[in-house]
């Protein structure tokens, strides 16, 4: 009933008062036969790993899409560009709704049609993978049903743009990820993926305690999640540790696990062909934290008792004096995992699965939770930017995922990547260089 609706829909929008085509325009037969550049590469607009439903109905070869398996989740989802391009079109249409339309470049178009929001104005320059919008069901053409009315179209008339929204405007087959769609009309297709996957750029370095007391090195390729190498120490820290946080290549932050919260400073020598550093650097008491974590930009956060502070660590040696006396931002945070995104923006797990992200701008914070459940499975949660987040499980595996947007509060655009290794991550504390992945 729900697909029907969507039918409905575009039917409508064929009959509908959209814009008529410039006089003297090109069918999209004429545009094909123009001589062209080469069309733009497009992928789906969604983000990496969702699968969506695609249909011609009665006007290919503009395509309607709604997402699988069953719809729900189609309204208000992250709309991303195909390609990158600048924005020629972002108003509000009588018919069609919001309307946005990129320009990317060799005479070739995409429009956007019914959206929730958008979130670019004319004339930005957007990326592959940039958000742009959200898809909804604006505009009467619509029929009141969510979904995303996408058109490719080729300028061939040279009048700097591309008609849209009727038969005979200067609309084409799109191609996403080398597969042509929208040849005639009623055709469908099922579980069309998004490899619209943005690849990070950087390497992962991961500091880790084993059982022993002996610190690791891990470098983990972060376009690949291939692991480059893994060294080991022979000294041990002598103490035994609670939480864990890297300030920089050379120097970490290590409480011990005792009634005094001793707080220790790590200073590696090297960690090239082996690991090696000198012996731990008392800095102070009254570090209980349970957790810790440092953004990259002054700003360590600790939890203890689902209480978290955010202190400044003002120099890539600290003393005591280093570091200031923490500011309260709230209680209630009663996380599994915590790590460290950007700037003033960590990520935790529950022990309930939940993954949550937190913009703290001040009290109060910005709180968005990502996901609802399964996330308890992981006892470790890294990241060392740029998006890219790495679980480890209690049984040594480490898996990655890529966050499209980290900072869109909307964990719709968070999808596995698959693993670093399946076991041998012995751990007992796990923490990644900030900033480090692009």
């Amino acid at each position: 009933m729900l697909v029907r609706a969507a039918a409905a829909a575009t039917l409508t929008l064929l009959i509908g008062g959209l814009p008529s085509l410039p006089a003297g325009a090109a069918s999209a037969d004429t545009a094909v036969q123009r001589t062209a550049l080469a069309a733009p590469n497009l992928q789906l607009p969604f983000p990496c790993g969702q699968q969506w439903r695609l249909d011609t109905w009665g006007h290919a070869p503009a395509l309607d899409m709604v997402k699988e398996p069953d719809q729900q989740g189609t309204e208000g989802a992250t709309l991303v560009a195909p390609a990158s391009g600048t924005v020629k079109k972002s108003f509000y249409h009588d018919n069609a709704g919001n309307v946005i339309q990129i320009d990317h470049g060799g005479g070739y178009f995409t429009t956007y049609l019914h959206l929730q929001s958008r979130a670019v104005s004319v004339g930005a320059k957007v990326a592959m993978g940039a958000t742009i919008g959200k898809v909804g069901r604006t505009g009467p053409t619509a029929n009141d049903h969510p979904h995303l009315h996408f058109e490719l179209g080729y300028d061939a008339n040279g009048d700097g743009e591309a008609s849209w929204g009727f038969e005979g405007s200067e609309r084409v087959k799109p191609t996403f990820n080398g597969v042509t769609y929208g040849s005639s009309n009623s055709q469908t297709w099922r579980n069309v993926t998004s490899r619209n996957c943005s690849t990070p750029t950087g390497t992962a370095s991961v500091y880790g305690v084993l059982p022993d007391g002996r610190l690791t090195y891990t470098a983990i390729d972060a376009a690949t999640g291939q692991r480059v190498k893994t060294v080991l120490s022979t000294a041990t820290l002598g103490f035994t540790p609670k939480a864990m946080a890297t300030l920089n290549f050379n120097t970490i932050l290590i409480t011990e696990d005792g009634p005094g919260g001793k707080l220790y400073r790590i200073d590696v020598i090297t960690n090239k062909d082996s690991l090696a550093f000198n012996p731990p650097v008392y800095l102070d008491s009254g570090w209980t934290h349970d957790l810790l974590a440092y953004d990259g930009n002054t700003h360590l956060f600790g939890i203890a008792d689902g209480v978290l502070r955010r202190y400044t660590v003002n120099t890539t040696k600290p003393l005591a004096t280093n570091i200031s006396a923490g500011s309260l931002i709230g209680g209630g945070f009663t996380l599994k995992t915590l790590t460290a995104t950007a700037s003033n923006w960590i990520l935790g797990t529950t022990a309930g699965g939940l993954l949550i992200s937190y913009r703290i701008d001040g009290t109060p914070y910005t709180r968005y939770q990502l996901r609802d459940s399964t996330w308890q499975v992981f006892d470790h949660l890294i990241s060392p930017g740029g998006g890219v987040y790495y679980g480890h499980r209690p049984e040594g595996s480490m898996h990655r995922y890529l966050d499209t947007d980290p900072y869109d509060g909307d964990g719709d655009d968070i999808t596995g990547q698959g693993t670093v290794d399946t076991s041998g991550w012995t751990q007992t504390l796990l923490s990644a260089q900030p900033a480090t992945v692009d």
